[in-house]
């Protein structure tokens, strides 16, 4: 079962460096961005997926909740901070109704290393759309 998989969608990069709203489309961003935030959604499917025992009760709770009045959304925005040595900052979403969930995501997502340094100038919060559905 792949959870928090089937597709990116960088819906946008959007700006914190200057707190101007600055934002651009996925695309009107350079290449560079775009590649980053492909790796940065890669790092978050493959985080989720393993078998970690908190990614697993992730994994549990999307499975026996898809469809419920209490589960998960269909699709899930998470903004993401990456620092210069590809460490995961913070991230954000709009929390689930179940409060372990939320936190198991929060820190599923925030304690790895995305591998690379972000390209330089690149606007932050990378803001990424996942399919919070089963294949």
């Amino acid at each position: 079962m792949a959870l928090l998989a089937c597709g990116l969608g960088a819906i946008g990069i959007s700006g914190t460096q200057a707190q101007k709203l600055d934002y651009r489309k996925p695309n009107a961003a350079p290449p560079s961005w775009m590649q980053f935030a492909s790796l940065v959604k890669f790092r978050f499917e493959e985080w989720v997926a393993s078998d970690d025992s908190i990614a697993a009760r992730f994994r549990t709770y999307l499975k026996i909740h898809a469809g419920m009045s209490d589960g998960p959304p269909s699709t899930l925005t998470v903004r993401a901070w990456i620092n210069p040595d590809g460490s995961v900052e913070r991230v954000a979403f709009t929390a689930f109704k179940d409060e372990g969930a939320t936190r198991d995501l929060q820190t599923i997502l925030t304690r790895g290393n995305i591998g690379e340094a972000p390209p330089p100038e690149m606007l932050q919060p990378v803001n990424l759309r996942f399919s919070l559905r089963a294949r």
